[in-house]
């Protein structure tokens, strides 16, 4: 009688075990492909509330959405660049990981402006959305430029 549940706990362990291994092995391609999709939509979301921002479009209520996607996008950058990733034609630069430092220090930078930019946004004031949407500009910028190829 015993024996049934314990079989299944063991199966039921065994089975996460193997879920987390396959899950911690993600392949170097697929982990640039996907760092290639959160950099996109976050480049997305910047053209968007960049439009927004400037009152380009009518807001609408969707700056906050933008603001929060921004936000939680920068707080995923640390985890978008795991060693070995840097696979085929990348404008990532070895500088990511020869000065993870440095880096890290960018991506912090990032995520603080960020959260700031959305705080901002909840708060509706124009001018510290606008300053804090600068300061999110010029965490990418510092990023980019240090970090990043030269697309042009």
């Amino acid at each position: 009688m015993l024996k049934r549940p314990l079989t299944l706990l063991v199966s039921v362990s065994l089975a996460s075990a193997v879920s987390l291994v396959a899950i911690a092995d993600t392949a170097p391609e697929d982990a640039k492909k996907y760092r290639t999709s959160v950099m996109k939509s976050l480049g997305g979301h910047i053209g968007a509330a960049s439009m927004h921002v400037r009152g380009i479009v009518e807001d609408n209520g969707f700056l906050g959405a933008h603001a929060d996607s921004l936000a939680t996008g920068a707080a995923e950058l640390e985890y978008l660049f795991p060693a070995g990733s840097a696979v085929d034609e990348s404008e990532a630069l070895p500088a990511i990981w020869e000065q993870p430092e440095e880096f890290q220090n960018a991506v912090d930078t990032a995520v603080n402006a960020t959260a700031a930019f959305k705080e901002a946004v909840s708060g509706g004031d124009r001018a510290a959305i606008g300053a804090a949407f600068r300061d999110v500009g010029a965490a990418c910028k510092g990023c980019h430029d240090k970090f990043r190829l030269d697309s042009d």
